[in-house]
């Protein structure tokens, strides 16, 4: 049996049926639920939870260039200052809840920072339950091939299949969401950690992109049904010594598809640092 294989036996089920929204009971090689809509295990240990008719294109989310470039980027750590930021202000907060915390990832990518911050909790002396989805397949794919210990499932963040009121709580990082989902799949008084990019984040690529670049603007609104804990500033600067870090950092973003030839080639030349801004905000539930 594969280690995949015995981490989906182990987990509790997690996943709702996207079809008819019953509980998915895991079986050998697949996920059912009572009415019998089967969702098979796929070689690398996730499960596709997309329907055709949530799709907005055939293949939705990143592609596959997109995924290798910034697991290649992200491989290096260059963020990790930013995943123990979350980590710690999640072990801050889940300390007293109840073991085994759920912690899930809406719009996980290919799994770097649920990963990392896992790995912090755990050795805070947390024992998590940790599960993710991303409309990406490339993503998740490379996601639950070298994350075996976290449960992935290829589904929107704006139709999560996960239970009501199942997770202690919801990192979303750089990913767009739906705030009546989390609220839905949280339990009461769960967590949300969302980051966003603030005003100066990689502006030093944007000026390489843009004639008259802008910066971004902060949202400082507060979903209903949640309560802002804290709102804080993240800022670091990234050294970018070698071309493939300079390219693989522009295929993370929007730019790579509308920078022209002329300044890609002088970004490529000539990005050697760039600084990283994050606004990171904890909200929780409010009590029903």
């Amino acid at each position: 049996m594969s280690m995949s294989e015995s981490t989906d036996n182990q987990i509790p089920s997690r996943w709702l049926c996207p079809v008819c929204k019953l509980k998915l009971n895991y079986l050998v090689g697949s996920w059912c639920c009572d009415n019998q809509h089967r969702f098979d295990r796929a070689k690398e240990g996730y499960v596709n939870l997309l329907l055709a008719q949530h799709k907005n294109s055939k293949d939705p989310g990143d592609n596959k260039d997109m995924v290798l470039a910034r697991r290649s980027f992200l491989a290096e750590d260059h963020y990790l200052p930013l995943a123990k930021q979350v980590a710690t202000l999640l072990t801050e907060v889940l300390g007293q809840v109840r073991e085994p915390i759920n912690v899930y990832d809406a719009g996980c990518g290919e799994g770097y920072y649920l990963a990392k911050i896992k790995q912090q909790l755990n050795l805070a002396g947390l024992s998590i339950n940790a599960s993710a989805s991303d409309i990406s397949k490339p993503a998740i794919q490379k996601a639950a091939k070298k994350h075996p210990d976290i449960a992935y499932a290829v589904a929107s963040s704006f139709n999560l299949p996960v239970q009501n009121t199942s997770q202690d709580a919801l990192i979303q990082v750089f990913a767009p969401s739906s705030a009546a989902e989390i609220l839905r799949i949280l339990k009461p008084q769960g967590w949300w950690l969302s980051v966003d990019p603030a005003p100066d984040h990689l502006f030093a690529l944007k000026q390489q992109v843009y004639d008259t670049p802008q910066k971004h603007q902060l949202d400082n609104t507060v979903p209903e049904g949640f309560s802002l804990v804290s709102q804080t500033r993240l800022s670091f600067t990234m050294h970018l010594t070698r071309l493939e870090q300079r390219q693989n950092l522009l295929m993370m973003t929007p730019f790579y598809w509308t920078i022209s030839a002329e300044k890609k080639q002088l970004l490529l030349d000539n990005l050697n640092l760039v600084n990283t801004d994050f606004d990171i905000k904890l909200m929780q539930k409010k009590p029903e």
